[in-house]
């Protein structure tokens, strides 16, 4: 019987357990048809989910975030005995091609365990072995180093025992934080594959300002925008700042068109991103035409073209240009 259940307090290795089982299953062959995630149902769709059929020609992969069944906490969900047995009946009568990712997140450092005297639970383990992600701390680098290391290895970096000490210093214990920060060291190392020190301290003491720029340009104030944008181009080279507004106006676009078609789990999930970001995101977004996130992607993609060609050599021009339009003596 095909259950998974995925607990903790690291939602960066829960989400990486749950992608990994559901690309053995599913291979690169992915859809609505084989696929489905929903982020804690109410009690009827979470029974009929545990019911799914398995497609004809092949498996299907359900998961299902149902913190609010296992945990103590003012939103659990309240069963009568009723509801509980027959959850349980469904548990035990999943198809062998269903294959069910349940997965439970605990709040970030409180200790939070799912509640072992629910009937549900007692139930569940009989079926499964739960696994456990749990959070590291900043005083763990004996732990966290190999660990970073292995994560910069997957995109194709090589990181060093004190670089990856800095790097825990300076940003936290985050395994999510720090992924976001290895995939910015690869563009600012590009076309090297080693992460150095100062790389760390240059692109770590631009974030606030990075951040801070993408929601000022959303907010179309042009004129802060390219003075925080000139700050930003004293510190570092114009490409790494231009590859994270690119991706990051990529992703807002990306919610902008499923934000009223999808949770923000099952957008989370879809687009592989973190579920707080994917909701705040959402939120930000809310006064965000589309066809000004369509013509920022165009114009960034544009100008980015321009300054890799040599078409225009000044940076601020090419700025300029994308968020102004018209034209640009340097």
């Amino acid at each position: 019987m095909p259950i998974h259940f995925l607990w903790g307090d690291e939602d960066y290795l829960i989400e990486k357990a749950s992608n990994k089982i559901k690309k053995e299953i599913l291979k690169d062959d992915i859809n609505e048809l084989n696929y489905r995630a929903v982020d804690n149902p109410s009690f009827s769709l979470f029974s009929e989910l545990l019911r799914t059929n398995a497609m004809m020609f092949g498996d299907v992969v359900v998961q299902i975030k149902c913190s609010k069944y296992f945990l103590e906490s003012k939103n659990k969900e309240k069963l009568d005995d009723k509801q509980t047995q027959e959850l349980i009946n469904a548990l035990n009568n999943i198809s062998d091609r269903v294959h069910l990712i349940l997965i439970c997140p605990t709040p970030r450092g409180e200790k939070k365990k799912p509640d072992s005297r629910k009937k549900l639970y007692k139930e569940l383990i009989k079926l499964t072995t739960p696994q456990e992600f749990q959070s590291y701390r900043s005083y763990e680098e004996y732990k966290l180093i190999p660990v970073i290391k292995q994560m910069a290895q997957e995109i194709g970096l090589k990181i060093g025992q004190n670089e990856a000490s800095l790097l825990i210093q300076t940003i936290g214990s985050s395994l999510r934080d720090i992924s976001v920060q290895l995939e910015k060291l690869k563009l600012y190392a590009h076309p090297k594959d080693i992460v150095e020190i100062e790389m760390i301290n240059n692109i770590v003491s631009n974030n606030a300002d990075i951040f801070a720029l993408v929601d000022i340009i959303l907010k179309k104030d042009w004129a802060q925008a390219m003075n925080l944008i000139s700050e930003i181009l004293q510190k570092e080279h114009f490409l790494p700042s231009l590859a994270f507004i690119q991706t990051t106006i990529t992703n807002l676009l990306k919610i902008k068109l499923y934000a009223n078609r999808l949770t923000s789990f099952e957008l989370a999930t879809k687009l592989n991103q973190n579920e707080f970001i994917v909701k705040k995101n959402i939120e930000k977004l809310r006064n965000v035409d589309l066809a000004d996130l369509i013509r920022l992607k165009i114009n960034l993609t544009d100008a980015e073209y321009k300054l890799k060609t040599g078409v225009i050599k000044d940076p601020i021009c090419a700025y300029e240009l994308a968020f102004l339009g018209g034209s640009c003596v340097r």
